[in-house]
């Protein structure tokens, strides 16, 4: 009712009166459409209940010297209503790219940010492993380009490397997208000899915008649990040391990851040329010995 009393004014003004003798017209509601939009939004009233309303109520005076201004006004809310009814929002992650129709594989922009929905980034999409829908938060890839992931927990957080080829994809991304809808994880896993294996975990977040802290459970799979020792961790980096252990794990494995004391899994260690059994390479200790391995892939999707 506040909003159609502020209508009415508004329209009232441009009129200049109400007298039978003022043929003026209505230019406030005749130039755009955004005026009625507009007013709604600064009394904090919905577009779809306001015109729901008006569907649902009638006018006491048909025939009064508003009626006709009310039926303008009653025309434009439906406008607003039926764009509200028929806007698409921007996808948040790959699975909304794919239920959109686009199933290959690729970089494509994606809004993870629930508060800041029009801010973008770049997300590898991954549409053809196990049903497709996955982003790609994680690559090693042992390519001629490799990138480097001793990094700093400021790196980590907003992301680095290429998206074609090497990169973590960033704790900020990552945590605004595990927050507010479940995920599932699947980690992808190849060995110096050909072999390969995965690790599928069926609830997977990250937990507080500080410190990250790994939730990852319901593990299915052919390479061993090796995130359950990490499971509740903070993240830690070579200057960020928040793991369990007397000595930095980050810097003694050269890498950044959930450490405990120190880890199981090490999938952001150093890239070795071969299966090394060094304390500081790609690791997945449940799984092929303690070799380090060649490729690894980490991605996410939404549960259900």
């Amino acid at each position: 009712m506040a909003v159609l009393l502020f209508l009415a004014a508004v329209t009232y003004a441009a009129h200049g009166s109400s007298t039978p003798g003022n043929e003026c017209s209505r230019p406030l509601l005749h130039d755009g459409h955004f005026l009625l939009s507009s007013l709604l939004k600064m009394a904090g009233y919905s577009d779809v209940c306001v015109a729901a309303a008006l569907d649902s109520c009638s006018s006491p005076q048909e025939n009064g010297p508003f009626a006709s201004i009310m039926e303008e006004a009653r025309a434009m809310v439906q406008e607003v209503k039926h764009a509200v009814n028929t806007w698409k929002s921007p996808p948040r992650h790959c699975k909304d790219i794919m239920d959109s129709g686009d199933n290959v594989s690729g970089v494509r922009q994606i809004y993870p940010f629930p508060d800041r929905p029009y801010f973008r980034v770049n997300a590898y999409c991954e549409q053809t492993i196990d049903g497709g829908g996955w982003t790609v938060v994680q690559r090693r890839s042992n390519d001629s380009t490799r990138q480097r992931f001793y990094r700093t927990l400021n790196e980590y957080k907003l992301g680095f490397g290429d998206k074609e080829g090497e990169f973590w994809f960033g704790l900020v991304p990552i945590y605004e997208l595990t927050r507010t809808t479940l995920h599932e994880l699947r980690i992808d896993l190849e060995d110096y000899d050909g072999a390969r294996g995965f690790a599928k975990y069926g609830y997977f977040r990250l937990i507080s915008h500080s410190s990250y802290n790994l939730v990852a459970e319901r593990y299915t799979g052919n390479v061993g649990d090796a995130l359950i020792e990490h499971n509740g961790q903070p993240f830690s980096t070579y200057d960020v040391d928040r793991d369990r252990s007397a000595i930095n794990c980050a810097e003694v494995s050269y890498g950044g990851w959930w450490y405990h004391d120190c880890y199981d899994s090490n999938l952001n260690g150093l890239q070795h040329n071969s299966a090394s059994t060094s304390v500081d390479g790609i690791r997945w200790n449940t799984w092929d010995g303690r070799d380090s391995l060649r490729r690894t892939t980490m991605m996410i999707r939404p549960a259900f």
